[in-house]
């Protein structure tokens, strides 16, 4: 895979101390292999992954002071990417970011002016982060390669503890004290002077003036072209669940190219439990005719100690989903030693979801919809918060920190004035959705697969596809009675029957005792290790009612391994990253 890396200075010496310390930050790294690196006075700017000429560095031609440019992803229609950036960035500076289509974080170093730019695409698939410092900037596509910085200091405040528990960030900030993302959509020129932001891209809110039919039509039509983009010249490939999305996206694929894809289903051996999607996968394989492949992860794998770490370090901080990090990571692995690009479905949910029928016009949001629901199912403060100390989750504000990100956000809304009660609430819930839950979907899995060695591409995550869907009435998305009646209707010809009418469930997880009995034992060694980072945040007596009792690790199906599965990730992240707590 690749990732880029980098130091950039006003004041100059980094040709004596820039090459070691960005050395340092690219052999952290999750997501390259061998890194490439350009050096001057004033920027050390970096590249890992292969293959070399589509990553950079690459050094504008001539006598006069370089322009040089690192970058991770994918432009529809380049074949050598970093060629593609350093001419349109010769040509109209950072505006070119707004003619490139796909998945991209880019560093550019303008010896003509002296300064760094940083961009990342319209949705922030692609990662790009960020610390200031007094002279300069200190930049890299994971947190972990950051932290490996012997300038960066690596501590963890209580904004930064609510942002990981929550799985809220404000966009723009990192968990990190100090630490800053390139926000969506963005790009941010420093020089001696300070820092310049450029918004080139957000969702924006209209009336819709088609029909139905014509929207429906209009839909499958830019979808055929998104895929068509995705694939480029590679062979077409899919990660099939068997649920609505990506089964649509095999027809799409197979409609685009003209024979079926290549698909890839993941399944649990031992003593797990059936994976529901598994027979609709297998309807939609026969449909189609694919060459399909089940890759079986076995239960004991999800436990070992170099498993468990790299998946962790994939996601680049620590969250409460335990297996649904690790299984898609080795997933990943496997399809990746077969085709180096592969088609996911996810992303579907953030704009033909909807509002469900008979959403009430009387609907007020008080909260994420996501954090209401947890709350419903006694989770106040969302997943994964049920071991830690009452008084250290009111220290921090938890609370008020998840009432600040929802004002915000919603401050934030596009609408259009006088609009019909649903739409203005339908809205609400794609743009929270878009902006602050894609970090649990699409983000997630481009961080696992790019760190297993998986090139994935995201069809229904395109930024003209969100806008449209937007803009169209919150009603329309569930006509037929069900969520998704958009892409029910356009994929009516494109899956079997079944697939139409059957109910979503959620990524599929191992209910395998071995793996329960393995997390009960490493939280009990927890337990018992004085030099814990996290034995301070913890409410012990409730630890120990989970060591003695297993069986609360079912409370709710899931609900109960996600408190374990989040304070087993924590300490792991604190441990390997050396992060100082100061709370």
């Amino acid at each position: 895979m690749s990732a880029v890396f980098g130091w950039w200075t006003h004041r100059g010496g980094l040709d004596r101390t820039g090459p070691a310390a960005v050395a340092a930050m690219a052999e952290s790294s999750r997501r390259g292999g061998p890194h490439r690196s350009w050096t001057s006075e004033h920027a050390v700017l970096a590249a890992g992954g292969e293959p070399a000429q589509e990553n950079g560095p690459l050094v504008s031609r001539g006598t006069g002071n370089p322009v040089v440019v690192v970058v991770d992803g994918y432009i529809h229609g380049s074949r050598n990417l970093a060629r593609t950036l350093l001419d349109g960035y010769l040509a109209e500076n950072e505006a070119a970011a707004e003619r490139w289509e796909g998945a991209f974080a880019f560093a550019v170093w303008d010896g003509r002016t002296g300064e760094l730019v940083l961009g990342r695409d319209r949705l922030g698939i692609k990662p790009l982060s960020f610390v200031r410092q007094d002279d300069g900037v200190v930049f890299a596509s994971e947190a972990g390669a950051l932290a490996a910085h012997p300038d960066v200091p690596v501590e963890l405040d209580g904004t930064g503890l609510s942002a990981l528990l929550t799985q809220l960030r404000r966009p723009g900030h990192g968990t990190l004290r100090g630490m800053r993302e390139v926000p969506p959509g963005t790009t941010v020129r420093f020089s001696a002077a300070g820092e310049r932001r450029r918004r080139y891209w957000s969702l924006e809110a209209f009336a819709h003036k088609e029909s139905r039919e014509e929207t429906i039509g209009r839909v499958r039509k830019l979808l055929d072209e998104v895929v068509h983009d995705d694939l480029g010249d590679a062979d077409p490939a899919v990660l099939l669940s068997g649920g609505l999305d990506s089964s649509v996206l095999t027809g799409l694929v197979a409609e685009a190219v003209g024979r079926p894809p290549r698909t890839f289903t993941v399944s649990f051996g031992g003593t797990a439990s059936a994976v529901p999607d598994l027979p609709y996968a297998e309807e939609v394989v026969r449909f189609w005719h694919c060459d399909h492949e089940r890759v079986t992860i076995e239960p004991d794998l999800l436990s070992q100690p170099g498993t468990l770490t790299d998946s962790l370090l994939a996601k680049d901080w620590p969250t409460p989903f335990g297996d649904k990090n690790i299984t898609p990571y080795l997933f990943s692995g496997h399809v990746g030693r077969r085709t180096p690009i592969a088609l996911s479905g996810e992303g579907a949910d953030a704009m033909f979801g909807g509002l469900g029928p008979g959403a009430d016009e009387k609907q007020v949001l008080t909260t994420f919809p996501w954090i209401a629901r947890a709350r419903a199912m006694g989770m106040p403060h969302g997943l994964g918060t049920g071991l830690l100390q009452a008084e250290v989750l009111h220290d921090i504000g938890i609370a008020a920190y998840i009432d600040s990100r929802f004002a915000e956000a919603l401050e934030e809304v596009p609408q259009v004035p006088g609009e019909d009660p649903v739409d203005r609430l339908g809205r609400q819930t794609d743009y929270l959705t878009a902006t602050r839950l894609l970090e649990q979907t699409v983000l997630h899995s481009e961080r696992m697969s790019a760190a297993a060695g998986l090139h994935l591409r995201f069809p229904f995550a395109d930024h003209r596809l969100f806008t449209l869907l937007y803009n169209v009435p919150a009603r329309w998305k569930s006509f037929d009675g069900r969520e998704k009646s958009l892409l029910r209707a356009l994929g009516a010809p494109l899956v079997p029957p079944s697939v139409l009418s059957r109910r979503k469930v959620p990524y599929p997880i191992t209910y395998d005792r071995g793996y329960k009995q393995a997390l009960v034992e490493r939280l009990r060694t927890l337990l018992d290790d004085p030099s814990a980072p996290v034995r301070t945040l913890l409410d012990r007596e409730q630890v120990q009612r989970y060591v003695t009792t297993p069986r609360l690790l079912d409370r709710g199906g899931w609900l109960g391994r996600a408190d374990v599965e989040m304070v087993l990730q924590l300490d792991a992240w604190l441990r390997h990253l050396r992060v100082r707590l100061a709370l």
